[in-house]
This record gives structure tokens, C-alpha cells and sequence, in this order.
């Protein structure tokens, strides 16, 4: 792919780490990892019984149940979405029905607060153990370069269908890119060229833009500050980003995407996404580059369970 859509481009493969083969130390990659910095951004949105039993996850509930029938008590006539209305006050209430009995139950939503605080501690997968490893290796390249560097993983995606309409490839990504680094800040840490998650314009806990960080009209339509976005299928890192994030990996304590969030989220490093021309403020997942089959990928178990519906309690450890 690289060499059909990007033959300007001088790459190497970079092995990734294969724990099977060369066991990967806990004091570069822990074993185990705690939710609660995740917490702040991620999908622990619950449906509960109104003594605060559990029922289904918020992402779960889907016209797919063949016990339950689910009706939500609409506000404002919104289904209620992670995405948009994560923030509010406002009490969302839900009816269940049992299909066999027509037995009726209440809902309300809740927040997993013992994911938060003191968090879940959860046994991280082989393969995001294996993911975070290569990834610290290829920081340490990268901190010793003098010019930045491209991190693509095996399995991104130059060729598919733009959010705006119409195909990427590699002339888009090239040119999308350059326009990228030409407005980026000269003082940038890492731009993700695919992401999904929280970024500026949308931001999950820093409601209002801080004016000093207003991007210029131009600039806007290449990228926007990061708060906390998830993936690293693509980015480009700076010796200086580089060093930050080996400085912070004492050990590296939660897969790689959520540790590299966690410091952006943070102010300690100065992270942007590159937005391809159909992203726009609500955008939940964009950039120039896609994932192969990400939903379907089972080589990276998430040990949080995630979209790609893991089993999480098989990770959870007991407290």
C-alpha cells in the first residue's frame, strides 16, 4: 500500500514486541492497569434498577435484546448519546420490559463511579502489552532523531471513504499531511492522523476553548488541539514528544493510547489531531488515514471490553 499510494515515502518496518517469544519486563510495561484516569472520558455509562443493580452498559442497549424490550424516557426527544450529552445534569430514566412475563422495570443512567474512584484494576492483554512495548521502543528512536518521525501501525488504512464524501488515498494523505506540519505549532509534541474520541472544539471536560490556544482560521482546517483522543494506528512525533513521553513511562501503567491521552489531557504534552476536510466539531472519529477493520480486529484484545465487546471481566482483578 505504502508503495502504491506513497512512493515518495521512506520507510522501514519496525518488529513490534512479541511477549511470546522475548518476555516484556514490568518495569518498562506493567502487567496490570487502573480506569480511573480513563474514566474521565471513556464509555462507563450504565443503565441501573432504581436500587442501583446494574442492567446493560449505556453502549449495549440496542433493538438486538431477546429478553428485554428498552424505551427510553427521551428528553428533549434525544436519545441519550455518550458522545453529546456526557456532560449533563439532567437524569435520563429509562422502561424495560420483560418479553415472556410483560413484566415492567425503571431505569435510570449512572455513571460506574468505582471505575473512577479508587478505579478497577484490570490485567492488561497480551496484545496491548505487546502494542505498548513497541510503541516505548519506537520512542526511543524517535528521541534520538533530529527531525520527527511517521509512526504508521500494520494495519492503517490510506484508501476509504472520507467523512466528507468521496475517497482518501495516498494523494490526499500527502497532501492533507504537508498542509498539517506547514500550520502546525513549532512546539508540537505529536499530531494523530486517525483518532477518535474528545479534541478541540469537542472537549469531554475543558468546556470553553482557552483563548490563548485558538488556532488561526487556516490552521483549523488541518487540525485542532487534542484533550484526550484514543487509537495510535497513525502519528507523528517530535524528538521533544518523544522524550516527554519516556520521561512519563515509569513504567508505561495503561495501554498505549490511554497513556498517551492521559498526558495531553494533562497539559504535559502538546498533542493535535490532523482533520481530513469533512471532520468537523462533532466529529467522533476522523484524520486522514483509516483502521483496517478496527470493530473486527480480535489480534489486541481490550481488556476494558470496548466497542469490540472483549469479555472485561475476563481482565478485571478482584479488590
Amino acid at each position: 500500500m505504502l508503495q502504491k499510494e506513497t512512493p515518495w515515502l521512506d520507510f522501514e518496518q519496525f518488529k513490534a514486541s512479541d511477549g511470546s517469544q522475548n518476555p516484556i519486563p514490568e518495569e518498562e510495561v506493567t502487567a496490570t492497569w487502573n480506569t480511573s484516569c480513563n474514566s474521565y472520558y471513556a464509555d462507563y455509562f450504565e443503565w441501573v434498577f432504581e436500587d442501583g443493580t446494574p442492567w446493560k452498559w449505556a453502549a449495549d442497549t440496542g433493538d438486538d435484546d431477546d429478553e428485554w424490550t428498552f424505551e427510553e424516557n427521551l428528553v428533549n426527544d434525544e436519545e441519550w448519546s455518550f458522545i453529546h450529552h456526557a456532560s449533563e445534569k439532567i437524569i435520563r430514566t429509562a422502561t424495560i420490559t420483560k418479553k415472556v412475563t410483560g413484566e415492567k422495570f425503571k431505569l435510570r443512567l449512572a455513571f460506574s463511579n468505582k471505575h473512577k474512584e479508587p478505579g478497577q484494576v484490570m490485567k492488561m492483554s497480551g496484545g496491548e502489552r505487546g502494542c505498548a512495548h513497541s510503541h516505548l521502543r519506537l520512542w526511543r528512536v524517535a528521541a534520538e532523531r533530529a527531525t520527527k518521525t511517521l509512526v504508521l501501525e500494520d494495519d492503517v488504512q490510506m484508501c476509504f471513504d472520507r467523512s466528507g464524501g468521496g475517497k482518501a488515498n495516498g494523494k490526499v494523505f500527502t497532501e492533507r499531511l504537508g498542509q498539517a506540519l506547514k500550520n502546525a505549532p513549532a512546539d508540537f509534541d505529536v499530531i494523530y492522523l486517525g483518532w477518535s474520541g474528545w479534541r478541540g472544539g469537542n472537549y469531554r471536560l475543558k468546556q470553553v476553548e482557552d483563548p490563548q490556544e485558538a488556532e488561526s482560521t487556516r490552521r483549523k482546517q488541518y487540525m485542532r488541539k487534542a484533550e484526550y483522543v484514543w487509537t495510535t494506528v497513525a502519528y507523528v512525533i517530535s524528538p521533544a514528544g518523544a522524550k516527554k513521553l519516556l520521561a512519563a513511562a515509569k513504567p508505561l501503567n495503561q495501554p498505549v493510547d490511554n497513556f498517551m491521552a492521559w498526558e495531553a489531557s494533562q497539559g504535559r504534552l502538546n498533542a493535535w489531531v490532523a482533520l481530513d476536510e469533512g471532520d468537523h466539531d462533532g466529529t467522533w472519529a476522523g484524520g486522514i488515514v483509516d483502521q483496517f477493520d478496527f470493530q473486527g480486529d480480535s489480534d489486541i484484545k481490550k481488556s476494558d471490553g470496548g466497542h469490540q465487546k472483549d469479555d472485561a471481566a475476563e481482565f478485571a482483578v478482584e479488590q
